[in-house]
């Protein structure tokens, strides 16, 4: 969630912008995100809108036929226009948009998208049920859906309810500026108290229109301006009109104000869609890195039951049970899509593509199924210690262990063996002597005891250290052996440099590439210049998941974080920040990180409320 205290809220989204919730109007004139062609948005609720003269929630600054995808999204109260998406070709659906002024909805192909490409709104609600916002530029005129320039447009299976208010105008408006399109309007419902047009034709009859099995209710007007084909409109006061949290699936939609039972059809009957999470142990999130050339289909098998969680498609991912207790999850992936999955027992098996990257998080926490795997298989008491190269040339270490270690695999590229070496001292204490090199290249161990002591060769040397798939700083051990206690595997550091990849990757490195001119590196001490801050603070017996990027360097703020004893079990668990991404967790504590250049990319998947601020 984001909460607009100052400034305005707008952006650019070329790829993917997932579940972000807005809350508060905005502050400065203009608000919205540019959308561009091909991009995608699915899940952004803004209830209060921007209420200024340039407000409107998504808006599209060029065309092209890559087409736009817009899902499970709610939004209210903008002034100049809800959507205004009238240049590339739009898919709409599960959406819901509420009491904004000029148009709800605003689409149309110009500026270099084919007249004949299909925009499809389907599955959506529109709605008008208080007088509507307006700034000193333009008069309360709440169009519904309006096709502003020529397209091939479907509206399909959506909601209209438009009451008897002040600033209510056509329910569909086909305008002259759209003349020579292809209209379709089928299996649609509309409440009508109003004396707007059901749908209105400017072209003066100069569009093919089509209207089948669509019904009406309400005490206003009827009127069809277009001739049509089709069965057209027929009396129907049973339809049940859902609910916008209905629609979207986030109960933050109903909050928009002008929404509750006994406004118009909105008997409460309807009810919501939005389940409550599930009581089970732990969210598995696989994150398909941008950089992968095509989808693809990793699988991994559970000591037990699983189900889908938010992100994940029953319609492609799948979960089978394999009839002995044990169940295989295959998710499909694009580049750069995300799938969650709950369970409440242990992973036992995995397999991953050779040639693509798969970030993993278990509960907020980035991990490998390497380590998932192989900890099953190692005691409570041992840890598993890996040393990871994050650059090439040859880096020498040494480490000290109160305790035993032996060599170790987590995967094809992490591997002890050739030339590292355990010498028992006599004292209770192991030495572990072993040399790597090459960017994603590195050694493990498992060790029963603490460590105590890490050093290394060269100093200057970019590698990671992972206590069971944390990183940690290797100057820990020296301070924990000192307070003679046990090595902290829970608490996390800071990483010897922040141009390591993600660690969350099995068998291949993150190879992306930060093209910020943002070029800090961290020390081992942590020592950075990181002048920005984010925050999620986390909601009472709930829990979000969320991941975000930054252009420059990251790490987490344990001063500013929080981790209530009172709170949930979930803020016991510690979250990941590297190689400028963070995959996280939080209950109802706070996480709190400071980082350099910008924030690149976030996806959140909960209600707590997530503040960025620059320079604090």
């Amino acid at each position: 969630m984001l909460n607009l205290e100052s400034g305005t809220m707008d952006g650019n989204i070329e790829g993917r912008l997932e579940n972000v919730v807005v809350r508060n109007s905005n502050h400065e004139a203009k608000a919205g995100i540019n959308v561009a062609p091909g991009a995608t948005v699915d899940g952004f609720i803004w209830p209060e809108g921007g209420q200024r003269d340039e407000d409107r929630a998504l808006y599209t600054p060029d065309g092209g036929n890559d087409r736009l995808t817009v899902r499970n999204s709610a939004w209210g109260w903008m002034v100049n226009n809800g959507a205004y998406l009238d240049k590339p070709p739009v898919t709409m659906e599960h959406c819901a948009a509420v009491n904004n002024n000029i148009a709800n909805v605003r689409v149309g192909h110009r500026d270099g998208t084919d007249e004949s490409e299909r925009t499809v709104i389907r599955n959506s609600l529109i709605a008008v049920t208080e007088p509507v916002e307006n700034d000193d530029t333009n008069v309360p005129h709440s169009r519904g859906i309006r096709l502003r320039h020529p397209a091939d447009l479907l509206i399909e299976n959506c909601w209209f309810i438009y009451l008897d208010v002040d600033g209510t105008a056509d329910l569909i408006e086909l305008h002259d500026g759209a003349a020579g399109s292809t209209v379709e309007i089928r299996d649609c419902a509309f409440y009508n108290d109003s004396d707007g047009d059901l749908v209105r034709d400017k072209s003066n009859g100069e569009m093919d229109v089509t209207i089948e099995n669509c019904t009406v209710a309400g005490s206003g007007s009827r009127a069809i301006e277009p001739d049509y084909d089709g069965s057209g409109i027929t009396e129907d006061d049973s339809v049940n009109f859902p609910y916008p949290s209905e629609v979207t699936g986030y109960a933050a939609a109903d909050e928009i104000a002008g929404v509750g039972d006994g406004i118009g059809p909105w008997d409460g009957s309807a009810g919501s869609t939005v389940q409550e999470q599930d009581s089970m142990a732990h969210t598995l999130v696989l994150h398909a890195a941008a950089e992968n050339d095509s989808t693809i289909e990793p699988t991994f098998t559970v000591d037990g039951p699983v189900e889908f969680a938010g992100d994940a498609e029953s319609d492609s991912d799948t979960i089978t049970d394999n009839g002995d207790g044990t169940f295989t999850v295959t998710s499909v992936l694009a580049p750069d899509e995300l799938d969650s999955f709950r369970f409440d027992d242990s992973v036992v098996d995995y397999s991953l593509p050779a040639d693509a990257t798969v970030d993993v998080s278990l509960d907020g926490t980035t991990t490998t199924f390497a380590y998932l795997v192989g900890a099953a298989s190692t005691a409570d008491t041992e840890d598993v210690v890996e040393v990871i190269a994050r650059q090439s040339g040859e880096l020498n270490y040494e480490f000290v262990v109160d305790g035993t270690a032996e060599l170790h695999e987590t995967s094809s590229k992490v591997t002890a063996g050739n030339g590292d070496s355990i010498t028992d001292n006599g004292d209770g204490t192991v030495t572990v002597t072993g040399f790597t090199g090459n960017d994603g290249y590195g050694d493990a161990y498992i060790v029963d005891g603490s460590v105590q002591s890490f050093s290394w060769d060269p100093q200057d040397y970019a590698f990671d250290v992972l206590v069971n798939g944390n990183v940690v700083d290797p100057l820990s051990f020296e301070a924990d052996s000192t307070d003679d206690s046990t090595t902290d595997t829970s608490t996390e550091t800071d990483s010897t440099t922040d141009t390591s990849t993600d660690t969350s990757t099995d068998t291949s490195t993150d190879t992306s590439t930060d093209t910020s001119t943002d070029t800090s590196t961290d020390s081992t001490d942590g020592s950075v210049d990181r002048p920005h801050l984010v925050t999620i603070d986390g909601t009472p017996d709930d829990v979000t998941t969320y991941t975000f990027t930054v252009s420059g360097s990251v790490a987490r703020d344990e001063s500013l974080s929080q981790a209530t004893d009172d709170g949930t079990s979930w803020d016991q668990i510690e979250d990941i920040a590297s190689d400028g991404k963070v995959v996280g967790l939080v209950g109802s504590g706070v996480d709190a990180y400071r980082f350099s250049g910008s924030v690149t990319e976030i996806t959140v998947d909960g209600d707590a409320a997530i503040s960025i601020q620059r320079d604090a």
